[in-house]
């Protein structure tokens, strides 16, 4: 348990001062205010774990940007359920803070992410349900058409999780999730 709260403590040390300084890096001038915008989609593809073959996943997320006139800064959330088309149920919700480059109908972002997952995962020798958290990176293309005032697009979201720790007696390695699916967004866009 004490290791768990050591890694919690690391993280939020590493990711408060990105967010205090946001504002400051993505506004377009010091004194003025960040845009805002809210976006929302949902991705279909598939999430891989342990030594089975990727599962399907269906990967709803949500984001919040701070947005300069060019760059911005980004907090998303995705969480993955597995078990839609079968097989045992899983899920894995993955909290991203990083940046990113916007034009007018394209946003491109990175960022570094913590998930918290409880899986179905099967190692060499063993298979069980496996829960814990785990740090992880992420990258994202987000491409918006002309309707509804260029706030419906597709994303491609995919994102890697070093999943260690509790897990380790069943299998430990990195996870990796992809997904595209539809996009909507809502506030201020270049």
């Amino acid at each position: 348990m004490g290791g768990a709260h050591r890694f919690l403590r690391r993280i939020r040390a590493f990711l408060f001062p990105i967010t205090l300084a946001a504002p400051l890096l993505f506004s377009e001038s010091a004194s003025a205010e960040p845009d805002v915008e809210f976006s929302g989609g949902t991705g279909f593809g598939v999430l891989a774990a342990g030594i089975v073959s990727g599962r399907f996943a269906i990967s709803p997320s949500a984001s919040l940007s701070l947005r300069g006139e060019r760059g911005f800064f980004v907090v998303r959330d995705t969480a993955s359920f597995l078990g839609a088309n079968g097989g045992r149920f899983g899920i894995k919700n993955e909290t991203t803070v990083g940046g990113g480059l916007a034009w007018q109908r394209v946003n491109v972002s990175a960022g570094l992410s913590l998930a918290a997952y409880s899986l179905p995962l099967c190692g060499p020798r063993l298979c069980a349900q496996v829960q814990g958290l785990a740090p992880g990176a992420s990258a994202r293309l987000d491409v918006f058409g002309p309707y509804l005032s260029g706030g419906l697009g597709v994303s491609v979201d995919c994102a890697a999780t070093w999943i260690t720790g509790a897990a380790s007696p069943v299998w430990s390695g990195v996870s990796v999730r992809c997904s595209a699916g539809p996009i909507f967004r809502l506030g201020s866009h270049h």
